[in-house]
Formats: structure tokens, C-alpha cells, sequence
């Protein structure tokens, strides 16, 4: 047997903790805990872990706070985020930072199990790759993995994407792909590469969004031997390591207002050059980018050069939602089933008509990535050959109503006794905060400003159960 693998878990509800932790123990796994992101984040740099699972919501920051904490001090460890089926949009923020999946409570010790499983194998296969290429080369690690299986929507937009990108791929054109975060624009640029002349080069993905602004230079343009503290040998940018192929720049408008500038130069002269050198290389580089906020607003506000954005806009692709493209749901639906069926060893054979019914009714906020994620959820928890609707997250079976007016319900009160009026809007807070943590009253007292003990006093007198 190999060596023992070992999880961190920073939540701050220590019941979640425990349970986690004991069922962890009984699969063979070592297991930290931490009830704060800082002291996560201490126990991190002191020790050396396969896997952090981490809640969104901590008391001294938020998950997108630690993500970028962890990168900066283990920039390879796997993080799972464990979040609220409200949070799900920033749980989307969190991949986009790097984390590797997110899970939505109620929570699911064997779901949980499956993504440390994958996370743990993942980093094992990049190991072994990396060991087998030049250390220069490194980066360019995640990039040699196998490509992700796709397909294309039936709907109107989806067919009109697929159009375009067969239109665009055998040329040498920059392209823009916008899309909201969950749309697959990764997916979308790699048919772009697949289908084109560079389909044998490499296809290298770059998240500006996670790129730490201080190495950001090093990391698209290379540097040479003793170019700043740390250089301890050149090193080849992606931009290099792309030669002959693809770059996909993913979350271009994070890009430092510095590397636009040299990207200007590098899409202009088609030449780049390491920090610390003087000399110019020639670069034979197709450049794809995309971004799931408005450019002509980032320009408008002097985060993003003009010259830039017209350089970039060649050929322009905007993805389609999942809520106004729904004719592609049952066909995602039955592609994803067919995954899950293959990963999880089960065989599930298809969904109740009323689960279709309630997926075409949601609003999708994390599109087709939360499609995939709540298919595999639900084969994971179904018991028979049918998806029913009890395995589907409540958020989905009923949707959270249109948010009135602040004072719409006060006007409702029929009542100047202020005593009342106060009870009302305190009971009513206390619920929107214990919904917002899916009733995990530690943090709710906490959103609150409350002890526990105050809590569930203050739930007694309110008949709030």
C-alpha cells in the first residue's frame, strides 16, 4: 500500500468537522481540521496535504479569499469547496480562481469521497507527466491531459455556436468567446483548436483570473537565469511552450494593465521576450480568449486597453445560457447521465418526467456546469434505474420566489405598534440568515452578530424550528 493520503477540512461548524473526520478515518485517509481560514491556511504552510475541502462561508473569510491564499502557498494543492445551494454563482468564482470542484449541501460523505478520489488521482497523473518532461517545461503539465469529451446543444444558439466554430477553426483568427461563467467557453476553444490546422500542437490554457499579478510576466512570457530573486534557471513562458499552437487566455479582463501592454506587442510583432533578456523570439502562436464580463464597459472604466480589445476582436462568439437555450437540457441531461453512469459504476437509465419538468422550469444561474454537477448528485443518490425528484437539491424543486421590496412587507403589517414591527423583521432576518447557511446555526449566529445560545433563544421565542 501506498502512502497515506491526507485531507484538511476548514469549516467553522464543528459537527460537519467531526463527521467528515471520522468518516474520512474509516477510509484510510489522515485528516486535519481547522475551524478558521487562518488557521487552515497555517496548518497548510507548515505541512504537506493531498486535498482541502473548505466551506464558502468561514468567519474570518470567504472561499474565494482562501483559494487565493492556498494558491499562494501551495499553488498545486486540489481544493473542493462545500457550499449553500444559493452560493452556487460564487461557487462558480471559485473554479474560475482554481479550485477544483465544489459540492452543495445537504452533504454527501461517499459524493465528497468520488471528488477527493479524483482530485488525489488528478494530481498523481500531473506528477508523473511532469517527472517525464524537461523541468522548463513543467507549466505546461495541465495542458497534456486527456481532452474533455463534449457535445452540442439541438437549440437554435447552440447550432448557431456550432456553426461559427466551424467556420473559424481552419483559419489563423483571433477569437473573443463570451459567455456567463458555466457556458463551457474552455469547451468551445478547444473544438476551436481541435478542428484546425494546430489540432497536433499543443493546446495551452492560461486563467488570468488566477494568475497571481507578480509572476503573471513569467508565467505567459518566460525569464531568464537571475532575472529577479527566485530565477534559479530560465524558464519557458506559456506563450513558448505554446509554440505551434494554441493559447487559450481564459478571464482575459483580470489581465494586468502591464501584460496587456506586452501582449499588444506580442499580437502585433508576433514576438515575445523573457524577462531579463534582450532578445526577441519569433512566436508562431494562435491566440483564443475568453471572458464572462463586458469588455467595452472594462474600457469605458480604464481597465482594458482599447487597442487591445480591437487587436483581440477578430471573430467574436457569444455562448448561450442554459435558462434561454432549455431545448438542450434533456440532451445535456442524457450526456452527463451517461458519464456519471461510467465514473460512479452504476446504471441509471433515465429521468422521471417531473425531474425534467422541474430542470426546464430552474433558472440554471451556473449553467451547464451545475447541469453536469446535479446529474452526477443524483445518479450517485438514486436507488432504482429512474431519477426521481427526491434525490434533486431543494433549490431546484422550488425555486426561491422574486424578492419583494424591502418595504413591501412592512406595508403588509396592518399594525404601528413598533414592538411588532420589530419582532417581524427580526424573526424575518433570522430565517433569511439560517436559509443563507442552509441551517447551520453556528454560522448563522455569526452572519447574525449573535452567540449561539442567543440564537436559539431568540428561535424558541419565534417558533422558528
Amino acid at each position: 500500500m501506498g502512502k497515506q493520503e491526507h485531507i484538511i477540512i476548514i469549516d467553522d461548524d464543528v459537527d460537519i468537522c467531526a463527521l467528515l473526520k471520522r468518516f474520512f478515518e474509516r477510509k484510510g485517509y489522515a485528516v486535519s481540521t481547522a475551524f478558521k481560514a487562518q488557521e487552515g491556511l497555517e496548518l497548510i504552510r507548515a505541512n504537506s496535504y493531498d486535498v482541502l475541502l473548505t466551506d464558502f462561508r468561514l468567519p474570518d473569510m470567504d472561499g474565494l479569499e482562501v483559494i487565493k491564499n492556498v494558491r499562494k502557498i501551495k499553488s498545486d494543492l486540489p481544493i473542493i469547496v462545500i457550499t449553500g445551494y444559493s452560493d452556487v454563482a460564487q461557487a462558480i468564482k471559485a473554479i474560475r480562481l482554481g479550485a477544483y470542484e465544489y459540492v452543495t449541501k445537504p452533504i454527501y460523505p461517499e459524493e465528497i469521497l468520488l471528488h477527493v478520489q479524483k482530485a488525489i488521482t488528478s494530481k498523481s497523473a500531473a506528477k508523473e507527466v511532469e517527472q517525464s518532461i524537461p523541468i522548463e517545461e513543467k507549466s505546461a503539465v495541465s495542458n497534456m491531459a486527456s481532452l474533455p469529451d463534449y457535445i452540442s446543444g439541438k437549440s437554435v444558439q447552440s447550432q448557431r455556436v456550432s456553426q461559427l466554430i466551424d467556420l473559424v477553426a481552419p483559419t489563423n483568427m483571433t477569437v473573443v468567446i463570451l459567455g456567463e461563467s458555466g457556458t463551457g467557453k474552455e469547451v468551445a476553444a478547444r473544438m476551436i483548436h481541435n478542428s484546425s490546422k494546430r489540432q497536433k500542437a499543443p493546446f495551452v490554457t492560461v486563467d488570468c483570473g488566477a494568475l497571481p499579478q507578480e509572476i503573471a510576466g513569467s508565467e505567459l512570457f518566460g525569464h531568464t537565469k537571475g532575472s529577479f530573486t527566485g530565477a534559479v534557471a530560465d524558464k519557458k513562458g506559456q506563450f513558448e511552450i505554446a509554440n505551434g499552437g494554441t493559447l487559450f487566455l481564459d478571464e482575459i479582463g483580470n489581465l494586468s494593465y502591464e501584460n496587456q501592454i506586452k501582449l499588444l506587442r506580442v499580437l502585433q510583432e508576433r514576438t515575445i521576450r523573457r524577462l531579463g533578456s534582450e532578445k526577441d523570439q519569433p512566436i508562431d502562436v494562435r491566440i483564443i480568449v475568453a471572458t464572462n464580463e463586458d469588455l467595452q464597459v472594462a474600457m469605458e472604466k480604464g481597465n482594458f486597453r482599447e487597442d487591445i480589445y480591437h487587436r483581440l476582436n477578430e471573430f467574436k462568439i457569444v455562448l448561450p445560457n442554459l435558462r434561454d437555450s432549455k431545448e438542450d437540457i434533456e440532451i445535456f441531461c442524457q450526456f452527463f447521465l451517461e458519464k456519471a453512469n461510467n465514473e460512479l459504476n452504476r446504471s441509471v437509465l433515465k429521468f422521471d418526467s417531473a425531474v425534467m419538468d422541474n430542470f426546464k422550469k430552474y433558472s440554471w444561474p451556473g449553467n451547464i456546469r451545475e447541469l453536469k454537477n446535479v446529474v452526477r448528485r443524483s445518479v450517485l443518490l438514486s436507488t432504482g434505474d429512474t431519477i426521481q425528484s427526491n434525490v434533486l437539491p431543494s433549490e431546484i424543486l422550488s425555486p426561491a420566489p422574486k424578492q419583494k421590496p424591502e418595504n413591501e412587507e412592512f406595508q403588509s403589517l396592518d399594525t404601528f405598534d413598533l414592538k411588532i414591527i420589530i419582532e417581524e423583521a427580526e424573526s424575518r432576518t433570522i430565517r433569511k440568515a439560517l436559509d443563507k447557511t442552509a441551517y447551520n446555526k453556528s454560522r448563522a449566529a455569526a452572519l447574525l452578530g449573535i452567540d449561539r445560545k442567543t440564537l436559539y433563544n431568540k428561535m424558541a421565542a419565534y417558533g422558528i424550528k
